[in-house]
């Protein structure tokens, strides 16, 4: 998931999905989404569980219900993947705890960014990372006091407990934000990036050149590390190329983000702009801490952009072979990667074609197998 742009999965989502994606040997299946990610700023999260929507909505033998609180009706999402259902005049985690269940009542209810009603025997609740146990100075006290009490309950009481990665699954359980053996994995996709049409003009509005400028993108959380990285490309001076930033800043989250000079922030761009970045970066940088999946690395590597990628979280679980590696926190090791690819046509050319075959790995599709196949499961199991 990138945390930056309109997102064009989420428009997905408000515009109508196209059809099919092959018929599978399964009944009929109501699904109900929890939407209550449709009514703010998209972020990372968001993107994940706009796609798998968009994924399971696709097929034939699903029947995909849109959940909403009563004020997101009249928000201008159009016509959704399926038809919209709310309840009662609360918003947000109130909605989401009061009104959920009752509307979801005899359906699976998908809960796929982080949280969901601690009450319904039929949850699916997807916690993508234990960052706010591993991280916690990430994160504003208000929203580390409220995962670190909601996820551990919600995680006991789910019927499914979904997350991202093998390291994410392992972290949660570690922290006790999870039970032992209960978290399966589903990892994302990166084939909606197939899909977006690139915004070349955000290369020309900013003065920037075709693999003349390093890329980084990451919201303002301490644990993305951008202030290291904009230290070592302001080190490299005038002799080495730019870096380029985007990401929008998420207070109530992330507490106050962070001041670092060393680059060029565009902030918030939407997604064709950020094919654009992607397309026409000489590598992307991925510095972070801490990392449940890393879905920036797999965007740039399906948009034939070398990675340079942390060694921390679950990037090198996603990225294998295909990436650079450099020590988040050995700046040195980042400014010789950096000279590597800057200087080596050669290992520019063979981090573009390991990376595009490693993203091709990642598709929404499987992604959406991996979720039925677990409700399959626990239906058999319940039987």
């Amino acid at each position: 998931m990138s945390a930056d742009g309109d997102m064009a999965a989420l428009a997905a989502l408000r515009h109508g999905v196209p059809g099919g994606s092959g018929v599978h040997a399964m009944p009929l299946r109501d699904l109900v989404l929890n939407g209550r990610f449709l009514t703010r700023a998209a972020t990372g999260v968001d993107r994940v569980a706009a796609e798998l929507a968009r994924a399971l909505a696709a097929r034939p033998e699903i029947r995909l219900t849109v959940a909403l609180p009563r004020e997101a009706l009249g928000g201008g999402f159009g016509q959704l993947p399926g038809p919209a259902i709310s309840r009662g005049p609360l918003e947000g985690h109130a909605w989401e705890q009061a009104c959920l269940p009752g509307l979801a009542r005899g359906r699976w209810c998908l809960n796929l960014c982080n949280t969901g009603p601690l009450f319904g025997a039929r949850q699916v609740v997807m916690l993508h990372d234990a960052h706010v146990a591993t991280v916690p100075g990430s994160y504003s006290r208000a929203f580390r006091a409220l995962y670190l009490s909601l996820q551990p309950r919600l995680a006991r009481r789910a019927a499914i407990v979904l997350t991202v990665s093998e390291h994410s699954r392992r972290s949660l359980e570690a922290t006790g934000l999870v039970p032992r053996g209960k978290a399966r994995v589903v990892p994302n996709g990166a084939d909606h990036m197939d899909r977006i049409g690139a915004d070349l003009s955000v290369l020309s509005r900013n003065g920037l050149r075709v693999r003349g400028y390093f890329l980084a993108v990451g919201s303002g959380a301490e644990y993305k590390n951008i202030a290291m990285i904009a230290a070592v490309a302001a080190a490299r001076g005038a002799d080495g190329l730019p870096l380029v930033t985007t990401g929008g800043a998420m207070p109530r989250v992330f507490g106050a983000p962070q001041h670092t000079s060393g680059h060029r922030h565009l902030g918030r761009v939407t997604d064709p702009e950020l094919k654009a970045l992607y397309s026409h970066a000489a590598a992307l940088l991925f510095p972070s801490l801490a990392e449940g999946f890393g879905l920036p690395p797999l965007e740039a590597m399906a948009c034939g952009t070398p990675v340079i990628a942390t060694t921390a979280g679950a990037v090198p679980e996603v990225c294998g072979a295909a990436a650079l590696y450099a020590d988040p926190l050995r700046p040195e090791d980042w400014r010789q990667a950096m000279d590597r690819v800057e200087g080596d046509a050669v290992l520019w050319s063979d981090l573009q074609a390991r990376g595009r075959a490693r993203a091709a790995g990642y598709t929404w599709a499987r992604a959406a197998d991996r979720l039925l196949a677990a409700i399959e499961e626990t239906e058999a199991n319940d039987a």
